[in-house]
């Protein structure tokens, strides 16, 4: 009767242990948050660093008034060990792939929170991330992350 009593709280145990070693591996990053652009702080200057030149027209005067706007279903997931942020915006048109739903940006800090260096890179519909410009910025209120 003890020997069951045991190994039935062993069970009960490892079986606790594996539901906590499995939601370790899936960190809060991982789920989507809802995207304000306040959360990325306020430059008081930036300079931009390197840039893709044949990306650079495509996204700024097409791309970006079309396929990137910030709406209620905007949402965006980051990463505390890569300090990645990836945003993720709802595709308008179906013709970019077969039935994408979304459109995403990418953006890498490096730096500090004050003066921080990000690299933009975007992917529509279902590219690969292309790889747009780096910015430097000077900021009056820090970025959060």
């Amino acid at each position: 009767m003890e020997k069951t009593f045991y190994r039935t709280l062993l069970l009960i145990g490892t079986v606790f242990a594996g539901f906590l070693a499995f939601a370790s591996l899936h960190p809060q990053a991982a789920t989507w948050h809802q995207y304000s652009p306040k959360i990325m702080g306020y430059a008081k200057k930036q300079r931009i660093i390197k840039y893709n030149g044949s990306n650079w027209g495509n996204y700024e005067e097409i791309y970006l008034k079309k396929y990137f706007k910030d709406t209620q279903s905007t949402k965006y997931q980051y990463n505390h060990k890569s300090r990645k942020m990836i945003i993720r915006y709802v595709n308008p048109s179906k013709s970019l792939g077969v039935n994408t739903k979304y459109n995403y940006r990418k953006l890498v800090f490096h730096g500090s929170k004050s003066q921080p260096v990000i690299q933009y890179y975007y992917k529509l519909g279902n590219q690969k991330f292309q790889f747009l410009y780096t910015i430097k910025y000077w900021m009056f209120h820090p970025i959060k992350y």
